[in-house]
C-alpha cells in the first residue's frame, strides 16, 4: 500500500532521543502494552516481547540501546579493566549505539548479555562497528565451554571468523562502517554460518568450542589492542524446531540469477518520493534471490519542471541492479504530475494516489511520458503495471471507466513500442465487482467511429489486460473467504480472457505496532511479521499465483517538508527515518530461504477452485493429506512437485479455517481463532501427516526460519502402497516444510 491516503494520523516518534519513532512508545495505536511486556527500541520501532520467564527459549532479546547518553546498558555486564562501555550517540549519526571504549593494551573490554540457557539453533543478529582498523573487536555467542561462535574484526579491515580452531577471512570491513552482522548456529551438527546485510560470507563453520547449550553474546576488544567499538540493533531468537531429529544442513541461498524465474515478487516502491533510497538497500535485495522487482519510477520526480526532461537516474538505478541481479523489473505508471497540475492547469494528478488520475489534456501529457519510459528501459524491462490502487477509499464512484480510460491509452502507448509486453491492470483490495465492472468498461471503450458492437476491436482492448494484480490487505493470510474471492476473480477474468492471470501485486505484515497503512491497529513483531509473510508468499505460491513483497525495506511517509515521518514496518529490510539500512529482519531470511526452495521447477500441486460456501468446503484443492494429533488446531498445506523427477514438497502450518473453528459459540460468543493472525507463538505440536500419494524418496525437514534442514528417521516413516505417513512433524505458527532431501539443495 504504498500511498493509499495522504493520511497524517499520527504514526511517527522517536526510537530513541535521536531518533524518530513510532507515537507512544507504551500505547502504540492506542493500544495499552499488555501486562509482561516489555518495550526495547529498534530502528523505526518500539519493539514488544514477552518476559517473565528466565531465557532466550520464552524470550526474544531486542535491544536498541535507548537509554541517556553515559548510562549503561540494563542486562549487559561490562568486564574487563581496559575502558568502559556505556550508551552514547553515535558521530554522524540520528542513532545511539553502545560505546565500548579500550584505552588499555593490556586489558581488555567486553560486556555480555546472558541467553539463559537454550539448545535450540540460535540467530543472532548485531550491529557492530569499529572505530578503526588497527584493533581487534570480537563478536561471540558462547556456551559454558567458551565461545562457540565468533565473527572477528581483526587489523587491516579483515573481517574473520574461526572454523573449529582455525581462523578464517570471511571479508574485508572499514572503520566506522556499520556491519549488519547474523550468526546461525545448527547445534545438531556443531556448526555456525555467518552473514553479512544478508549475504552468506560462510557456512559449516565447527564451533570453537562445545557448545551442547549457548549461554551468553559477548562482545569486546581484545587486550592487545586499544580501540573503540559500537554495538547497535541486538536481535537474538531461539529457533527450537520441536523435535529430536538430526540435524544434517542448511538451506543454501541463491540469487535471482541462480534460480532462472519463480513467483516471488520484491517491491521496490516510493522511491521518487523519497520515502525509501534504493542504494541503501540494493545489496540486500540483490542477495534475497526474489526473481521479480516491482518498480515505481513515478512521473512526479522523473519530470519535475520542465516539460519533456526526463530524469532517469533513480529508475535506471533500480532497473539496472535488477538486471544485473538476474531479476526482471515489472515497471509501474505512477502517479501524476504537480508540474502539470499546478503550473499548466490540467487535469493530471499529483505525486500521490489521493491526488486522481490524469485526464483530458493531462492525460495527454502522460501518454508522452509513457512513451518515453517504455523508449527508455524497452531493452531491459518487459512488465508494466498500470496504475497503483485505482478503485481506493477516496475514488469517484466513476472509477472503473475513469480507470478504463486511462488503462487503455498507457497500455495502448506501451504496445506501440513492445507488442509483446506484459501488462497488468491492478486494483485496491480485492474486489471481483471492481474488475468486472473495469473490463466491461475497457471493452466497450470505443476508438472515434468505431461501430457498435465491433467485436474484433472489443477483442483487442482486452488483450490490452494479460495480468490483474490485487492487494489482500488481510491479517488472516490463510482466509479461505480470501483464497475463495482470488478463485471467483479468476473465474470473472476469465469470461473476457482466459489467458489473463492474477497476481498478488503487494502485501506484507510490519514488524512493529502502530505501523503507517495497512494493519496500524494490530501489534506486529518480527515473529508475527515472518510467520505473515511466510504464510502469504507460500499460500499463494502454492496455488501458482505470483506472489508480492511490499517495499523490500521500511517506507517513511513524510507529505511535506514539516511532516514527522511516519514507518510502515512491512520491510524486511529495517531502515531508520534518514533512510539507511540498519539490519536485515528475520522476515528477510524467511523469504531468503522460501526463494531458494520454491523456483519454478517446483510446480505447485494444490490449486483454487471458487466453492458455493467456502465456510463448510475450502476453495483449496487438487492434493489429499489427512492428519491427527492437532486437535482443533487446523493444518494447512501446499503442496509442490519437482519437474522431472516429480520428488513432492509440502509446506505446512496452522491456520484457522472458519470450516474448522465457528465463528461464534452456542451462545453467540465470539470463539478465539489462535491461528487467524499471525501471533508470538513459536511453540510446535507433533502431529502425524499422511498424504495418500506422494512422492518424497528421502523425507527431511526444513525450517524455514533458520534455514536448517533435519532428516526424518525411519522411525517417523510409514508407507503402505503410494500412501506415506511422517509420524511428529512439528508444526506450528509459522510454515515448515517436508520434502524430499533432492529438493533442499542437500
Amino acid at each position: 500500500m504504498p500511498d493509499r491516503h495522504n493520511d497524517r494520523s499520527p504514526g511517527a516518534g522517536r526510537r530513541k532521543p535521536r531518533r524518530l519513532l513510532l507515537a507512544g512508545a507504551l500505547t502504540l495505536a492506542g493500544l495499552a502494552t499488555p501486562p509482561a511486556l516489555l518495550v526495547f527500541a529498534q530502528p523505526g520501532s518500539a519493539q514488544v516481547v514477552p518476559t517473565g520467564a528466565a531465557g532466550l527459549d520464552a524470550a526474544d532479546i531486542i535491544d536498541g540501546f535507548g537509554g541517556a547518553v553515559g548510562s549503561a546498558a540494563p542486562g549487559w555486564t561490562v568486564a574487563g579493566d581496559g575502558g568502559t562501555a556505556t550508551v552514547q550517540d553515535v558521530p554522524d549519526t540520528i542513532d545511539r549505539g553502545l560505546r565500548l571504549t579500550d584505552t588499555s593494551a593490556a586489558q581488555s573490554t567486553t560486556v555480555s548479555r546472558s541467553l539463559g540457557s537454550t539448545s535450540a539453533p540460535v540467530v543472532a543478529g548485531v550491529r557492530l562497528r569499529a572505530g578503526q582498523t588497527t584493533s581487534v573487536v570480537g563478536l561471540h555467542l558462547d556456551s559454558p565451554a567458551g565461545h562457540a561462535a565468533t565473527v572477528g574484526l581483526g587489523s587491516g579491515g579483515r573481517l574473520y571468523a574461526y572454523d573449529g580452531a582455525k581462523q578464517v577471512t570471511i571479508g574485508a570491513y572499514q572503520a566506522n562502517e556499520w556491519l549488519d552482522l547474523r550468526i546461525a548456529t545448527q547445534p545438531g551438527t556443531k556448526t555456525y554460518s555467518v552473514f553479512l546485510r544478508g549475504s552468506r560470507l560462510a557456512k559449516d563453520l565447527a564451533f570453537r568450542a562445545e557448545a551442547k547449550t549457548l549461554t551468553a553474546v559477548q562482545v569486546g576488544v581484545s587486550k592487545e589492542t586499544t580501540g573503540t567499538a559500537w554495538i547497535d540493533d541486538v536481535r537474538i531468537f531461539a529457533a527450537p524446531i520441536g523435535t529430536d531429529w538430526t540435524q544434517i544442513g542448511t538451506v543454501t541461498p541463491r540469487t535471482a540469477k541462480q534460480i532462472g524465474s519463480s513467483r516471488l515478487i520484491s517491491g521496490v516502491e516510493t522511491t521518487g518520493r523519497n520515502y525509501a533510497k534504493f542504494s541503501e538497500y540494493q545489496r540486500q535485495l540483490a542477495a534475497l534471490g526474489t526473481t521479480t522487482w516491482r518498480v515505481m519510477p513515478e512521473w512526479n520526480d522523473v519530470e519535475q519542471n520542465t516539460e519533456g526532461r526526463y530524469n532517469w537516474a533513480k529508475t535506471e538505478e533500480i532497473i539496472n541492479a535488477a538486471v544485473a541481479a538476474g531479476a526482471k523489473p515489472w515497471v509501474q505508471f505512477s502517479y501524476g504530475s504537480w508540474y502539470y497540475t499546478t503550473k499548466k492547469g490540467l487535469t493530471a494528478g499529483g505525486a500521490n494516489l489521493g491526488a486522481g488520475l490524469p485526464a483530458g489534456e493531462g492525460l495527454d501529457k502522460a501518454e508522452n511520458w509513457c512513451n518515453a519510459l517504455v523508449e527508455e528501459f524497452k531493452d531491459r524491462v518487459s512488465q508494466y503495471e498500470i496504475w497503483n490502487e485505482p478503485n481506493n477509499d477516496g475514488a469517484p464512484t466513476t472509477i472503473a471507466k475513469d480507470y478504463a480510460t486511462y488503462y487503455k491509452r498507457m497500455a495502448q502507448c506501451v504496445r506501440a513500442q513492445q507488442p509483446k509486453a506484459v501488462i497488468y491492470a491492478t486494483e485496491f483490495g480485492i474486489s471481483v465487482d471492481f474488475a468486472d465492472k473495469f473490463m466491461t468498461e475497457l471493452k466497450n471503450l470505443k476508438d472515434a467511429g468505431e461501430a457498435d458492437n465491433d467485436t474484433a476491436k472489443q477483442a483487442a482492448r482486452i488483450a490490452l489486460v494479460d495480468g490483474f494484480a490485487y492487494h489482500p490487505y488481510d491479517n488472516y493470510p490463510d482466509n479461505p473467504k480470501l483464497y475463495n474471492t482470488m478463485a471467483e476473480l479468476r473465474k470473472t477474468l476469465a469470461k473476457y480472457s482466459p489467458s489473463i492471470v492474477i497476481r498478488q501485486g503487494e502485501n506484507n505484515a510490519p514488524s512493529t505496532a502502530g505501523t503507517f497503512g495497512a494493519f496500524s491497529a494490530d501489534t506486529f513483531t518480527e515473529r508475527s511479521q515472518i510467520a505473515y509473510n511466510l504464510r502469504r508468499n507460500i499460500g499463494d505460491i502454492g496455488v501458482g499465483i505470483d506472489s508480492s513483497n511490499l517495499g523490500t525495506c521500511d517506507l517513511w511517509y513524510k507529505f511535506n517538508a514539516t511532516d514527522t515521518p511516519k514507518i510502515n514496518s512491512k520491510g524486511v529490510v529495517a531502515c531508520g527515518p534518514d533512510l539507511k539500512a540498519t539490519y536485515t529482519k528475520l522476515a528477510y531470511y524467511g523469504l531468503q530461504n522460501t526463494a531458494a526452495l520454491f523456483d519454478s521447477t517446483l510446480e505447485p500441486l494444490t490449486r483454487l477452485e471458487p466453492v458455493a460456501n467456502w465456510r463448510t468446503e475450502s476453495p483449496i484443492k487438487g492434493f489429499a493429506y489427512s492428519t491427527a494429533g492437532n486437535g482443533d488446531r487446523k493444518v494447512t498445506v501446499r503442496a509442490f512437485e519437482k519437474t522431472g523427477s516429480a520428488e513432492q514438497a509440502v509446506a505446512l502450518w496452522f491456520g484457522g479455517d472458519p470450516a474448522q473453528q465457528p465463528e461464534k459459540d452456542s451462545q453467540g460468543n465470539q470463539i478465539a481463532k489462535p491461528d487467524r493472525a499471525p501471533n508470538e507463538d513459536r511453540s510446535t505440536k507433533p502431529v502425524d501427516v499422511t498424504f495418500p500419494a506422494s512422492k518424497m524418496s528421502n523425507p527431511v525437514l526444513i525450517d524455514l526460519v533458520s534455514g536448517n534442514v533435519y532428516q526424518v528417521p525411519a522411525t517417523a516413516v510409514q508407507r503402505s502402497g503410494g500412501s506415506l505417513t511422517l509420524k511428529g512433524v512439528p508444526i506450528g505458527n509459522t510454515p515448515v516444510v517436508v520434502a524430499d532431501r533432492s529438493l533442499a539443495g542437500l
